[in-house]
C-alpha cells in the first residue's frame, strides 16, 4: 500500500458510503482513480467494508468473554455448539490453560444460561469460565496497528529543518531545539513529553487569523488543545526561514513555512510566526502570531519589536 491507499482508507473510515467522485475530490485525484484504487484494495482483501450492528441498541445487552478447558475428544462437539450459536460472535483456539476463547452477545442472562448448560452437558468439558464485559475501554478497527510502523518514534528527531541559506546563531540552537520538540509533542498530543517540556503555568495562544484562535492557560488546558490538534493533523512540520531574539516577555521568534496534512488527507502550506518564552529550561509561553500568505510576510531585522503580551 502507498500513501494514496492510506488516505483512501482514512476517508473510508470517516464515511464508508462516500461516492467515488467525492472521494477523488477529497484526495485531489479523479473519481476514476479513486474507484480503481478502492476496488483494488477490496479485491486483494486488504480492505473489507461491512455493515455492523449496534448490539446494545438491538437488545443484545449481555456481552461476555468465555474460556473453555476441555479434553481433546470433546473439542469437536464444543466447537460445533459455539459455531452454530447465533449469539457467539468469535471463537479462537488459544494457548495456555484453556483450549478455546469466545466472545458472545446475548439478549439476556437466560440466553447465556442456556448456552452455558449446553456446553456443560458435553462429556469431557473440564472447565468453563465466563466474564461479563462491564465497559469497553478501547475498540480499534486495526488500521492504527497496520500503520504503526510508519509513525515516528516519540523520542525521534524534531520535525524541522532550516531553509537553504538560513543560518542559526549558535546561542539560539538549544532554544530552537526545545521549541521544535515542544511543537512536535503538541502535534502528537504526547502528554508525557509536553509535561516534561512545559512549565505547569504555560500559556499557549493562537492569534487571528488562525482558524482555531484562542488561548489556553496551564498544562491541563494545553494538553486538551494538543489532543484537538492531533485529531486535526496527521503530519505538521516546520521549515525555518528565520530565527531571532525577541523583546520580553519572549525569548525567540521563529518564522517557518508549515506544510501540514490533515486527517482527511488535505495538504497545504502556511507561514507561521511563533514566539517562545522559556523558564528553567522549559517552555513557559508560546504565541502563534497567525498564518498569512507569503506576500504578507515581513522577515524584519535581527531583533523583533516587543510582541503583544
Amino acid at each position: 500500500m502507498d500513501e494514496l491507499d492510506r488516505r483512501i482508507i482514512e476517508e473510508m473510515q470517516v464515511d464508508p458510503r462516500i461516492s467515488y467522485a467525492a472521494l477523488g475530490k477529497q484526495l485531489g485525484v479523479s473519481g476514476m482513480t479513486a474507484a480503481t484504487r478502492l476496488n483494488r484494495l477490496r479485491e486483494t482483501e486488504l480492505l473489507r467494508c461491512k455493515a455492523l450492528p449496534n448490539l446494545p441498541q438491538l437488545g443484545l445487552n449481555t456481552e461476555v468473554f468465555g474460556f473453555v478447558q476441555t479434553d481433546l475428544s470433546a473439542l469437536p462437539e464444543i466447537l460445533e455448539i459455539l459455531r452454530t450459536s447465533p449469539y457467539v460472535l468469535r471463537v479462537d483456539r488459544v494457548t495456555g490453560e484453556f483450549e478455546l476463547g469466545f466472545h458472545a452477545a446475548l439478549p439476556s442472562e437466560t440466553a447465556l444460561g442456556s448456552l452455558m448448560r449446553e456446553l456443560q452437558g458435553v462429556r469431557g468439558l473440564r472447565r468453563l469460565v465466563i466474564h461479563h464485559i462491564l465497559e469497553t475501554v478501547k475498540q480499534s478497527d486495526g488500521w492504527d496497528a497496520v500503520f504503526a510502523g510508519d509513525a515516528q518514534p516519540a523520542g525521534g528527531e524534531a520535525p524541522y529543518e532550516l531553509a537553504p541559506g538560513v543560518t542559526l546563531p549558535r546561542a539560539l540552537e538549544a532554544k530552537v531545539a526545545l521549541a521544535a520538540a515542544w511543537v512536535d509533542a503538541l502535534v502528537r498530543a504526547d502528554r508525557e513529553r509536553l509535561r516534561q517540556l512545559s512549565t505547569p503555568e504555560i500559556i499557549y495562544t493562537l492569534s487571528p487569523p488562525h482558524p482555531a484562535a484562542g488561548s489556553w492557560e496551564g498544562i491541563a488546558a494545553v494538553e486538551e488543545q494538543a489532543e484537538r490538534t492531533r485529531q486535526a493533523y496527521r503530519r505538521l512540520w516546520y521549515r525555518i526561514v528565520h530565527v531571532a531574539e525577541a523583546q520580553p516577555p519572549y525569548d525567540i521568534v521563529i518564522d517557518a513555512l508549515s506544510p501540514v496534512e490533515t486527517r482527511r488527507g488535505n495538504v497545504g502550506t502556511a507561514f507561521s510566526r511563533l514566539a517562545f518564552a522559556f523558564a528553567n529550561g522549559r517552555v513557559e509561553r508560546v504565541t502563534n502570531l497567525g498564518q498569512m500568505t507569503l506576500p504578507d510576510v515581513s522577515v524584519g531585522g535581527p531583533v523583533y519589536p516587543k510582541l503583544p503580551g
